[in-house]
């Protein structure tokens, strides 16, 4: 019965090992289709690789600065601007063979969006833009800021109050597993 079961036992390692390696790497047709952009837009080390990065910089923070909720909003928005990007690049391109490339990649990200990172995503990057639009030097919106300003500070406190009762009810939920 035992040798029975090691067949078995190894066949759904190797199976579990293979789904989690397609799940966190890049496929080898995903891998093709960048290796041949890359050699089309001039690979160059010393444009690269200036210490300048656009994106790394931020995934690096990413784990260490955010909770799992607002890491898949920002990688959400990472993917978003990459789409944009890459649709750029296919509308100038000139190739038609890069074109077919470029839109491989989108496909790419446009699943890797809908099944990872599902959500209101565009729709809250919307909302943080009017915020950002928000004209701090005219008098009309500093005199209206002023107004609203008890009830946007009732609201965030709240908000606070909510997350630190979270918090407390998981610690206590910890603690009574450990003593238990």
């Amino acid at each position: 019965m035992e040798f029975r079961l090691t067949p078995f036992f190894l066949g759904m390692c190797l199976l579990t090992c293979q789904w989690m390696m397609c799940e966190t790497s890049v496929s080898e047709n995903l891998d093709e289709s960048i290796s041949e952009l890359n050699k089309y837009y001039g690979e160059k080390a010393g444009e690269l690789h200036n210490g300048h990065p656009v994106f790394l910089l931020i995934l690096k923070d990413l784990k260490v600065k955010f909770e799992e909720t607002e890491q898949k909003l920002l990688m959400s928005i990472i993917i978003e601007t990459y789409s944009r990007i890459f649709t750029r690049m296919k509308n100038e391109s000139q190739s038609e063979n890069v074109k077919e490339r470029l839109e491989h990649v989108l496909e790419h990200l446009r699943k890797l969006q809908e099944y990872y990172f599902p959500g209101k995503s565009a729709e809250l990057r919307t909302f943080a833009e009017d915020l950002w639009a928000i004209k701090e030097n005219d008098p009309m919106v500093q005199r209206k800021a002023l107004y609203e300003m008890k009830n946007v500070y009732r609201q965030a406190t709240a908000m606070l109050r909510k997350d630190k009762n979270k918090d407390r009810r998981r610690r206590q939920a910890k603690n009574a597993r450990q003593k238990s």
